[in-house]
């Protein structure tokens, strides 16, 4: 994994000398720009390695939300994990926004329905964090509600953060994020940062990471037991496999 005194590096070298600066903008804090925004671009690829294993989140009495892990980006799964038997569906926005004002579910008892979104900002001073808003709100805590899968978002690397702060990217990402650390660099100079960025997606070393990160986890399906058909009768029903009693 790079460190993010080689990636300013990197940026220095791609512009022969420190890039130019914005009216009040210290050095650091425009080599930490480049880093981040050369990152955000890379992580705005559904990489199968920002993908995170299952994470279990509560629900708290009287409460209409579920926060929500402070890297996520985009969920991929949910399950529900609560005894009583109800099940998640997601739903729009606008849908959320009927339910609520409405007071009735459009698909039955028994649902609790979910929508990824952001609270009403209070004051505009910053983006609100993501949230999973739930209908109906619940009326008694639950420690393990939901179970999520989703894909992690780019953390941001203040510009007063250590030489040695270690980029949370595969090695096989290396040569891209260095590339996008260069172009956005250099299109501080020249404003040529649409082409320069068509010009690496469009070349091998994109080619290669996409390649290489497909085969992390290939989508093969649901998997059969490694099992001989004459030694146990197995069927699959909707929720795994079970033994036959015959």
């Amino acid at each position: 994994m790079p460190t993010f005194a080689e990636a300013k590096n990197h940026a220095v070298l791609a512009v022969g000398g420190y890039p130019s600066l914005a009216p009040g903008q210290t050095r650091n804090q425009r080599l930490a720009e480049i880093v981040n925004q050369a990152g955000q671009y890379l992580f705005s690829r559904p990489w199968r390695f920002r993908e995170r294993t299952g994470k279990v989140l509560a629900m708290t009495a009287n409460q209409s939300y579920i926060d929500l892990p402070s890297d996520v980006e985009e969920i991929l799964s949910i399950i529900s994990l609560q005894t009583l038997g109800y099940l998640i569906e997601m739903v729009t926005p606008d849908h959320m926004e009927q339910l609520r004002r409405l007071g009735i579910t459009m698909t039955g008892p028994g649902i609790t329905h979910a929508v990824f979104t952001r609270s009403a900002p209070n004051d505009g001073s910053s983006l609100p964090a993501v949230r999973l808003d739930v209908f109906p709100t619940p009326t008694a805590n639950v420690t393990e509600a939901i179970a999520i899968r989703y894909r992690a978002k780019w953390v941001v690397i203040a510009d007063s953060a250590a030489d040695s702060w270690e980029i949370q990217i595969p090695k096989y990402c290396d040569a891209l994020f260095i590339a996008y650390c260069r172009a956005f660099a250099q299109a501080y100079e020249d404003e040529g940062l649409t082409g320069r960025l068509q010009e690496i997606d469009a070349g091998p070393i994109l080619s290669t990471a996409s390649t290489k990160d497909g085969l992390l986890q290939r989508d093969l399906g649901r998997m059969r037991p490694s099992r001989s058909p004459t030694s146990v009768n197995w069927t699959r029903p909707d929720y795994g496999y079970v033994q036959n009693p015959n």
